[in-house]
């Protein structure tokens, strides 16, 4: 029946824990709460900074995340913990860094960026998971209304909030985000949220909002015109498509079959709307995809990516030069600046946050990374089986590969998405559903006899 694809609630996400049901509550607040301050930015930034608060709220977050979880286990799964770890291990390496880095300003300024980073993250992972991933769910779809609001008065007035000369077309919206890229691909993850809280939804009432919720993040990631953002799109939807027809099999069949007419309509109609879009002078002027496309053929999209793999192949050769051991905090563009053989002649950011990290800090924090994304994808991957069982787990999984999916795509396209929170928020959400997984298909598991059987020694 639709509208309950599965026996389990959204409360199952989290097994009940000491404290009772109103610390959970609260832990679910303050995630949702903090998945929004996030991506509000400099928004809630500005003035915290201005009020001589932003420490303060910063480290009373992580507080309250760290005493949401004190004397349960919801802290002591891998994937929570591996992040954790890889904050320590990156402050402890922090020292070496910035003694090594070639311009002290700019290794201060990205050191304090990222300290922002791992205390957001940390509070944001330890409170959600206190809480059901309902309440991550609902902080993606405030923040969706946020971006959302603030692009369609920027797209409509052609005014903006920041960046002061506009570096874009005047219609072009950046949110609270900086960059359209940054937009199109953060709303990804607003949609991956969207699809996996509908997909677990009893209401119809609710399905229906989280539809229209849907088609508008889509939509939003069609108007930033970031050819990532809409890759990102279509491997997401794919995804969930993927899910509901492994949940029902012959769906597709039976909906063609009895309503034949209908679809056929539908598809012939959807098809003349699609093409009139690309072919009628108005509409096709109005199009973002078919100005991405022009811009896509253009020699200067070309140039521009092949830049990305230039600037790319120039950090893995100072990681080389370094011994390995990273270039040191911030130091990528000084280092680039005052590299004759660089190749370069115009100021740029990395473009990479993968090879930004392997660069500047080393192999060894960079093993401690890729440890952890190594074992959030096993996570996935060995969840096949009971995902064919529960659609609980089939939801939260392919909520996982979908945050997964999003922090590749940004760490990728933004100039330096090292010391965006938003990243860091975003590979919290996958720990947080990774983690979740383990505790939905622990209780799928045969107890042991031993468990099962009172013992009659005594």
């Amino acid at each position: 029946m639709r509208g309950s694809t599965t026996a389990d609630s959204d409360a199952l996400d989290t097994p009940r824990l000491p404290g009772g049901t109103a610390a959970t509550v609260i832990a679910g607040v303050l995630t949702a709460v903090l998945v929004l301050t996030i991506n509000a930015g400099r928004l809630v930034n500005a003035p915290l900074t201005s009020a001589g608060l932003l420490w303060q709220v910063y480290l009373g977050s992580l507080a309250l995340g760290v005493a949401a979880v004190v004397g349960t286990r919801r802290w002591r799964h891998p994937a929570v913990w591996g992040l954790l770890l890889f904050w320590l291990v990156g402050a402890a390496w922090m020292p070496y860094a910035r003694a090594i880095a070639p311009d002290a300003r700019l290794a201060a300024r990205e050191i304090l960026n990222l300290s922002y980073c791992a205390v957001l993250s940390s509070a944001v992972l330890l409170l959600g998971r206190r809480a059901p991933l309902f309440w991550w769910r609902l902080g993606w779809v405030f923040a969706l209304g946020l971006a959302g609001s603030i692009a369609v008065w920027e797209m409509v007035t052609m005014q903006h909030l920041f960046l002061d000369p506009w570096p874009f077309e005047p219609r072009t919206a950046v949110a609270t985000y900086g960059n359209p890229n940054n937009l199109g691909i953060l709303t990804l993850s607003m949609l991956v949220a969207i699809l996996a809280w509908r997909a677990g939804s009893r209401s119809r009432g609710m399905r229906a909002f989280l539809a229209v919720a849907a088609l508008a993040a889509a939509g939003l990631v069609i108007a930033s015109e970031s050819r990532s953002a809409v890759l990102g799109l279509l491997i997401v939807v794919g995804l969930d498509l993927a899910r509901r027809l492994r949940e029902h099999p012959g769906l597709v069949r039976e909906v063609v079959a009895t309503r034949r007419r209908l679809v056929a309509s539908l598809a012939g109609l959807a098809t003349v709307v699609l093409i009139a879009t690309f072919v009628v002078p108005p509409l096709a002027a109005r199009n973002p995809v078919v100005r991405m496309v022009n811009a896509a053929m253009q020699p200067e999209t070309a140039a521009a990516d092949l830049f990305r793999v230039k600037v790319s192949i120039l950090g893995l050769r100072y990681w080389r030069e370094s011994g390995y051991l990273g270039t040191g905090a911030g130091s990528f563009e000084p280092l680039m600046w005052n590299d004759p053989n660089s190749g370069i002649a115009i100021e740029a950011n990395l473009h990479n946050a993968f090879v930004e990290m392997l660069m500047q800090y080393g192999i060894v924090v960079f093993a401690v990374f890729t440890v952890l994304l190594v074992l959030l994808v096993r996570i996935w991957w060995t969840t096949r089986r009971p995902a064919s069982m529960r659609p609980r787990v089939a939801i939260v999984r392919t909520e996982l590969v979908g945050h997964l999916v999003v922090f590749a795509a940004l760490g990728l396209t933004a100039s330096s998405a090292l010391t965006l929170t938003t990243w860091w928020l975003v590979l919290a959400n996958a720990c947080a559903c990774a983690a979740t997984l383990a505790d939905l298909t622990s209780r799928t598991r045969p107890r042991p006899l031993a468990a099962r059987v009172p013992s009659t020694v005594g």
